[in-house]
C-alpha cells in the first residue's frame, strides 16, 4: 500500500505544482516566472520542483503535453467519419473542463509553438485520408489543414475570450455551420 500512497502523494504534488503555474501565468508571461514563484505559491521546496521538472519551460510543456495526449487518444478512438461533430464535441470539452489552462495557451500574449502542434495533431489524423480520397494535391492538402485548423483555432479563441459562454455542442453547430457557409 505504501507505493499507492506514494503516487497520490506524488500525483497530488504535481497537481499543485501545475495549478500554481497556471494561476501565476494569469498575471506573468512564462518568461518572468520563476521556479521560486511555482515553490512559493504550491508551498513546496525547490528540490521537489525540480525532481518532476527541469524549469518552468518544462512544467508548461508538460501541461500542453496532457492535453495534446488526450486529443491524440481521441483522435484513434473516433471514427474519421465523426470528426466534424464527435471528435470536435470531445476536443471542446476537453478545453471547457480545462478552461483556465487553455486561456493561458491560447492566448495571443503566449511565447509557444500551440499553433504549430494543433496543425501537427490534425495532420497527423485521417483528415488527410478523407481529402485524398477526392484526389488532391499534397499542397493542397497542406493549405487546406492550415486553413481549416487556423478558422477552428480562431473561433476557440474567441470563446475563450468570452469566457465559454456557449456549450461546446454550440460551438461545434456553429463551426461546422462556417464550414459549409456558402453565400
Amino acid at each position: 500500500m505504501a507505493g499507492v500512497k506514494g503516487n497520490r502523494r506524488i500525483l497530488y504534488t504535481k497537481k499543485i505544482i501545475k495549478e500554481s503555474l497556471i494561476d501565476l501565468l494569469k498575471y506573468k508571461k512564462i518568461h518572468e516566472v520563476t521556479v521560486t514563484d511555482i515553490c512559493k505559491k504550491s508551498d513546496i521546496n525547490r528540490g521537489t520542483f525540480y525532481t518532476h521538472y527541469k524549469d518552468t519551460y518544462d512544467l508548461l510543456k508538460s501541461l500542453e503535453d496532457e492535453l495534446f495526449n488526450q486529443i491524440l487518444e481521441y483522435i484513434e478512438e473516433t471514427p474519421v467519419e465523426e470528426y466534424k461533430d464527435v471528435l470536435l464535441l470531445k476536443a471542446l470539452e476537453l478545453i471547457q473542463e480545462n478552461k483556465e489552462l487553455c486561456q493561458i495557451l491560447f492566448s495571443k500574449q503566449m511565447e509557444n509553438n500551440i499553433m504549430d502542434r494543433i496543425i501537427y495533431v490534425a495532420s497527423k489524423s485521417k483528415i488527410d485520408k478523407l481529402v485524398r480520397d477526392s484526389k488532391v494535391d499534397d499542397k493542397f492538402l497542406d493549405y487546406f489543414i492550415k486553413y481549416s485548423v487556423g478558422g477552428v483555432v480562431s473561433v476557440v479563441q474567441t470563446w475563450l475570450d468570452n469566457d465559454l459562454k456557449e456549450s461546446p455542442k454550440e460551438i461545434v453547430n456553429i463551426i461546422n455551420s462556417i464550414i459549409s457557409f456558402r453565400p
